[in-house]
């Protein structure tokens, strides 16, 4: 790694339980301008935030410790995918947790408003997606490396259990900042993270029922026979997406997929992956907010 980041200070250090890391070194105060992070203050770590950067690991390094006045960003862990001279799964700390680092940007969950200082945000070395003509019909999303996803399962599971982070505010970046971000993607592992490592929110098999979802979670209301965009969107409203406007899919359509690309279809990126409101994504709207109620 050395020859990798020739000018980027770090050193080897642990995560939580014994998480192997590398960790940046603060710059010096000739280069103040390289530590991309405020002051936390006292304010509460309440949200894990899910990203992917779209660019290799050795560019998104230089990106989140380069030297300029403004226009800083940065995420407070990045774990590397297999690429030439690097290995999938390595860990690099570059925000200390103590500290803001600058990832999330203008955003929005559960009635809180620019989630930087409140939150965790872990950087997925990932291409994201590439689309083969001009208007995006046939788009391809890259997967996750497994190294990759075994790394991320054991360091959110840390990180939420040394913060107390409630499964509902483990969220991707396209959840908070739709209109904006479409990261960590449809294919980014989220049941994977929920049954493997208990991170996140999730609809187990047994719970996938109006019935269940009744008797378990006893919802505000019943699951309506047919298709209602009034009722999903409110339904995404009570779970904690921004939705302003409760009468129309159309005009939440970032919201829509983003939801879809988390929950009801993640993993499913052909076909039904569109802001169409149909059964599947009803349902788990429905059942998620009966599921995690808002507090």
């Amino acid at each position: 790694m050395e020859t990798i980041l020739p000018d980027i200070p770090f050193q080897n250090t642990t995560v939580g339980e014994e998480i192997p890391c590398y960790e940046i070194e603060a710059f010096s105060k000739h280069e103040v301008n390289r530590n991309h992070f405020n002051e936390r203050g006292d304010t509460k770590v309440t949200h894990l935030v899910m990203h992917y950067t779209v660019c290799e690991f050795l560019s998104t390094m230089k990106l989140f410790t380069e030297d300029k006045p403004d226009g800083r960003v940065s995420a407070h862990y990045v774990i590397t995918e297999a690429e030439q001279n690097v290995p999938g799964g390595v860990l690099f700390r570059v925000v200390p947790e103590d500290k803001c680092a600058w990832h999330a940007g203008t955003s929005f969950w559960r009635g809180s408003r620019n989630l930087n200082n409140m939150s965790i945000g872990i950087e997925n070395v990932n291409k994201g997606f590439h689309d083969k003509d001009d208007d995006g019909r046939s788009r391809t999303w890259y997967p996750f490396d497994s190294a990759q996803i075994d790394t991320l399962g054991r360091l959110s599971r840390d990180i939420v259990q040394r913060h107390q982070i409630q499964p509902f505010n483990i969220v991707g970046h396209a959840d908070i900042a739709p209109y904006r971000k479409e990261d960590p993607g449809i294919l980014f592992p989220w049941d994977t993270l929920y049954h493997n490592y208990g991170v996140g929110a999730w609809l187990d098999q047994d719970e996938r029922t109006p019935s269940a979802i009744a008797q378990k979670y006893n919802p505000r209301e019943p699951l309506p026979s047919s298709t209602s965009e009034a009722f999903f969107l409110t339904s995404l409203k009570e779970y904690g997406y921004e939705v302003e406007d409760t009468r129309s899919v159309q005009s939440n359509n970032n919201v829509v997929l983003a939801f879809k690309a988390h929950f009801s279809h993640n993993q499913k990126p052909a076909g039904e992956y569109n802001a169409t409101l149909d059964d599947q994504a009803m349902f788990w709207a429905w059942g998620l907010s009966a599921k995690y109620k808002a507090s």
